[in-house]
């Protein structure tokens, strides 16, 4: 099946992925993904470990490569930055923060070197700077005109945003699914973080960049997300077309841009995304190495398993993968163990 760009945008059934063909024109592939806010379950506080199910969020770029006539660059991107600034409650929380995410990049880094090193030109590992050179007023601001010049279009944009925030407040689809009170709280809370991490995604994803952002490819960027990026896509669609106009007189410099292209991939089931982990109860629903599991568990989790299940039939062996997940497990300690030492902080749970 041949697949192009509508709009500049694909939405897919992750399931059809194996069949597409999808040119993406010698841009280069592009996935971000976040350190979530810290857990806290009846007055226990948990961090997002690596976990098994986590490479799976970054497989879609292989199949997608392999099939393009010229070997594409991928960028793997960390929104640590991002994170760091909202995600966090302290230096402690922010320290752990820091050694989680680079325990991740590597375990990326040797999962790519071990079974894909020649589908890519480069496989490049990045944590934006850009963000870091912005006031956050000046996120607000972009926020606030995106919302006066499309204020019909961003009401559910702006709902979905809030949910992310306050998942148990505001507990429905759509916002026309709130109930009057719910209404009522819904216009009172402050989103204003939610607003500006969707913000942040135009520096994360390659849309606006200051120089020594990244060395760009002037064909631009394609980015693949889950579902949850729907939403900042329209956030990052809004600002190219306010921004190519106005970009430099609003952030005081010199900027680059580039009008994206997005792949939307769809799951059979609505699960956080992997780099976020699923937390139920007391208990982590992921394999990981603390808790000993083995990848047999996933074949347990009926809305996950076949995230685990597409991997193995079209990518890798269920075997191979086990072996692979087996040898990182003492660099994985080793590393854990090291930031522990190093920044005094307890990462243990």
């Amino acid at each position: 099946m041949n697949f192009k760009f509508k709009n500049k945008e694909i939405f897919l059934n992750r399931k059809d992925l194996n069949k597409a063909n999808i040119d993406i024109q010698n841009k280069s592939l592009i996935i971000g993904f976040n350190e979530p806010k810290f857990k806290m379950i009846k007055n226990l506080k948990f961090d997002s470990k690596l976990n098994a199910r986590f490479i799976t969020y970054f497989l879609p770029a292989v199949e997608i490569a392999k099939k393009q006539k010229n070997r594409p660059r991928f960028l793997i991107v960390s929104g640590l930055n991002a994170a760091l600034k909202w995600n966090t409650d302290d230096d402690e929380e922010k320290k752990i923060m820091i050694a989680n995410n680079a325990i991740k990049m590597d375990f990326l880094k040797k999962f790519f070197e071990t079974f894909f090193i020649n589908d890519f030109s480069l496989v490049e590992y990045i944590i934006p700077q850009d963000i870091l050179k912005v006031p956050e007023s000046k996120f607000l601001a972009l926020w606030k005109i995106i919302e006066n010049k499309h204020s019909d279009d961003l009401k559910e944009i702006k709902f979905q945003l809030t949910k992310f925030l306050y998942p148990k407040k505001f507990n429905k689809n759509k916002y026309s699914e709130l109930t009057k009170i719910q209404k009522n709280k819904f216009n009172q809370v402050d989103a204003s973080i939610a607003f500006k991490y969707a913000i942040s995604h135009l520096f994360a994803l390659g849309d606006i960049n200051f120089e020594g952002n990244y060395i760009h490819n002037p064909n631009g960027y394609v980015s693949i997300g889950g579902e949850a990026e729907i939403f900042f896509n329209f956030i990052r669609k809004f600002s190219y077309e306010l921004l190519k106009d106005f970009g430099e007189l609003l952030f005081d410099r010199k900027i680059i841009m580039f009008d994206n292209y997005k792949i939307i991939l769809k799951n059979k089931y609505k699960t956080p995304p992997p780099y976020n982990g699923i937390f139920k109860n007391k208990d982590f629903l992921e394999v990981t190495y603390e808790n000993k599991k083995n990848l047999n568990f996933y074949d347990l989790q009926e809305k996950v398993k076949d995230q685990m299940e597409y991997m193995y039939k079209n990518l890798i062996s269920k075997k191979d993968y086990q072996i692979f997940w087996n040898d990182y497990k003492n660099r994985y300690f080793d590393l854990k163990n090291r930031y522990k030492e190093a920044y005094k902080i307890n990462i243990d749970w």
